[in-house]
């Protein structure tokens, strides 16, 4: 079996997420919300403010033009 990067496991498990709460009848953008929310309550504020960090870096990369 290939190893990955855990970065791009991460990735793909999110993608997957997103799309099964898109199936189950949610937006795209109330599914990230929500998965957003849980990651923010559960993670520590360094990791959040890391967080803000990489949006404003990377942000633009994902918002449709």
């Amino acid at each position: 079996m290939k190893t990955r990067e855990p970065s791009n496991l991460i990735v793909e498990v999110f993608a997957v997420a997103v799309s099964e709460l898109v199936a189950l009848g949610l937006s795209r953008e109330e599914a990230v919300l929500g998965l957003l929310s849980q990651a923010a309550v559960q993670a520590n504020p360094g990791a959040m403010v890391h967080a803000a960090v990489l949006h404003q870096k990377f942000h633009s990369d994902f918002v449709d033009s």
